[in-house]
Parts: structure tokens; C-alpha cells; sequence
């Protein structure tokens, strides 16, 4: 099931389903502490990248989206933003501006959008270059689902997937419609993936969702850098 809420389609047992450009210094999350383990307790990584996570609505529905540091651009899911150029993003204070939309990858579910001005402050993206975070590590998933702003769950990694030719984080914060393109991250803060869809029966969660990894948005910044 995609998780954009007020977008059509049928549900399945198995379903995937001219603006100022912001200054490459825009405003990015501050330093913070970590513990020696190198994790940030869940409650203090939560109130270091809400502010980066924004509500994406367009004419047909409505997700999420990511603000990326440094560029200050926003990373969502294709299935987001559908057709539309524009779209319109809200912090989470409620400031509403317009964006553009900049690229679109379906097969990937990934879109990168420019706001028409500085939303909020930048997260960082995890570097798995040395590989995606361990199953069973603690992750916790930030958007709007059904439009209620600034929803937090937690879980943990479940398992590594791939689905039609692209990897997929599957793991089990609950996630539904309208948790769409906004950010699943480590305890640290970074950004590990963005949501995409789940997998349900009944059209209700069940714990089974999945998120594109980060690897695949640093692939799709890189065509807009």
C-alpha cells in the first residue's frame, strides 16, 4: 500500500507501491552531543530532526518531505508528487511556502523538491558506504500520516528487501497514508531512508513497512547538485 493519504488505488496483499534557490550555507540542525555508545537517546533525536520533516500536499493528496542539509533541498517520494511542477510544503511551525518540483523517479519512488525559501534546518544523511544499518538497530519514522503533522513511531531494522529491481529497508515503525516521503532515522539523527510503502492485508498496519535507503537519495541529489 502507498502511504500517500487521499491518493486512489486499490489495496493489495502486496503492494508498492522561478523561486529563489536556497544557499548552499542555508540553516542546518547545531552540533549535539552523543553518549559513548555513539546514539542519541530516542527523545532527543526526535527534537533535533522534527523540525526538518515538512507535509507535502499537491491537488490530489498529500505526504511528506525530508530538508536535506547542505542544499536545504527536500527529498520526498515520486508517488507524492504525482504529475504536479508545484507543490506546497509546511514546517513544522505551520509556515506554508510553495516548491518546486526538480526531478521525479518513479522507479526509484523518489522526487527532490526546492522550496521557495528556508522551510527549516537541514538533517544529515547516513553514509552506508560501509554498510546499511544493522537488523534489529532502533529506527524511528517522522511525517503526517492522514495529515496529522509531526507524528513520531519507533522500531527497529526488520530486513533488507529488494523489490523490483531497488533495495528496501523494511522494518516496523507504524507507519500509514500520508507517512510518505517523510524521514526514518537512526538514533544519531541521520536520515536511513524515506518511507515508501507497507504491506497489509487489510489495508490497516501490521508493522511490515518500507522505506527507500539512503544510499538511493544521495544517487538522486546528485543529478540536482
Amino acid at each position: 500500500m502507498i502511504l500517500t493519504a487521499g491518493a486512489a488505488g486499490a489495496i493489495s496483499a502486496h503492494v508498492f507501491a522561478p523561486d529563489a534557490r536556497v544557499a548552499a550555507n542555508s540553516p542546518t540542525t547545531r552540533p549535539v552531543a552523543v553518549s559513548a555508545s555513539g546514539e542519541l537517546a530516542l527523545e532527543a533525536a526526535v527534537q533535533r530532526t522534527a523540525p526538518s520533516v515538512v507535509e507535502v500536499t499537491t491537488d490530489v493528496g498529500q505526504g511528506s518531505g525530508v530538508i536535506v542539509e547542505p542544499q536545504g533541498l527536500i527529498i520526498t517520494n515520486a508517488h507524492v508528487v504525482g504529475s504536479a511542477k508545484r507543490v506546497e510544503v509546511t514546517n513544522s511551525s505551520g509556515a506554508s511556502m510553495s516548491a518546486e518540483v526538480l526531478v521525479s523517479d518513479g522507479d526509484q519512488d523518489l522526487a527532490v523538491l526546492r522550496p521557495a525559501g528556508t522551510p527549516g534546518p537541514g538533517v544529515t544523511i547516513v553514509d552506508d558506504s560501509a554498510g546499511p544499518p544493522n537488523i534489529g538497530s532502533s529506527v524511528f519514522a517522522i511525517g503526517s500520516p492522514f495529515g496529522l503533522q509531526n507524528t513520531v513511531t519507533a522500531g527497529v531494522v526488520s530486513a533488507y528487501r529488494g523489490e523490483q529491481g531497488r533495495p528496501l529497508i523494511q522494518f516496523d515503525a507504524p507507519v500509514n497514508p500520508g507517512n510518505s516521503g517523510g524521514g526514518l532515522f537512526d538514533l544519531e539523527g541521520r536520515l536511513v531512508g524515506i518511507p515508501t510503502s507497507i504491506r497489509t492485508p487489510n489495508g490497516g498496519n501490521v508493522g511490515l513497512a518500507f522505506a527507500v535507503p539512503s544510499s538511493r537519495v544521495r544517487a538522486i541529489l546528485a543529478q540536482v547538485s
